[in-house]
């Protein structure tokens, strides 16, 4: 029993220590400090506190700090498998195929400037691709302008988008929304004026796509949701997936 609880101090001080390592990434890459991250940064120090530190020992000496210690990791565990589950619906959301030639929406991410930040880029990229295997769709570019950006993110993604050889009659901009719910709502009300399928190709980031499929259906979209997933800078993913988890218990309220 001695040896087994040595073996997981030592798997879980590997564990948290690489979890450190993925959620500081981001921020000594791109400067990006969140809820996701700082989410992370407390769980893999608390099992750090578990596995390296005697404080568990000082926990258990009185009753009220061992409830308290317990309470803590009741908590962490609950959270730890709630997070598994919806990582699971994201990943399974991630693979379901467009209808053929479906309505590609876009949806939009920072603009620096004039220009497309790493995450929009990539968003930028994937819906090229998508409309170079689906000739006949067309695409709904939908994020409005942010007090910080100079130009609205469906501008940003329309000016690159002609710029890389996509035809422009292909593109219908969407300027106005603020978030993931205008984005759709908008975006369904362009693709009736346009006569466009109501069968929808929703490109954004991987770790996205579930929650955007949820809010999509709450919009009233009818016809059927696909997935095309962006390629994703790696130092993201743990950071906005754990963002995700957080941010999915909103949508009950909204």
């Amino acid at each position: 029993m001695k040896a087994f609880k040595v073996v997981c101090r030592i798997l879980g001080t590997v564990a948290a220590a690489v979890g450190l390592v993925l959620f500081a990434a981001p921020v000594f890459k791109y400067g990006l400090l969140n809820i996701g991250n700082l989410t992370g940064f407390a769980l893999c120090g608390w099992m750090l506190v578990l596995c390296l530190t005697p404080l568990p020992r000082l926990f258990k000496r009185f009753a009220v700090t061992r409830r308290i210690f317990r309470v803590i990791n009741v908590c962490c565990a609950i959270f730890l498998l709630y997070g598994a589950v919806v990582t699971g619906a994201i990943l399974l959301t991630c693979n379901n195929t467009p209808a053929p030639n479906a309505t590609a929406v876009v949806l939009g991410a920072q603009v620096r400037g004039t220009r497309p930040t790493v995450v929009l880029r990539a968003r930028i990229e994937a819906a090229e691709r998508y409309l170079q295997e689906s000739p006949e769709a067309k695409a709904v570019l939908t994020g409005g302008k942010g007090s910080d950006e100079q130009i609205s993110e469906a501008d940003c993604m329309y000016n690159e988008m002609v710029a890389d050889g996509i035809d422009p009659q292909r593109l219908i901009k969407e300027d106005k929304a603020t978030d993931t719910k205008e984005n759709f709502a908008f975006s369904m009300q362009l693709i009736e004026q346009n006569g466009l399928t109501p069968d929808i190709a929703v490109v954004t980031d991987g770790f996205h796509q579930f929650r955007a499929k949820l809010i999509a259906q709450k919009q009233g979209v009818s016809g059927r949701l696909g997935a095309v997933c962006a390629d994703t800078d790696w130092v993201f993913v743990p950071t906005y997936t754990v963002r995700e988890w957080l941010a999915l218990p909103t949508l009950l309220w909204k």
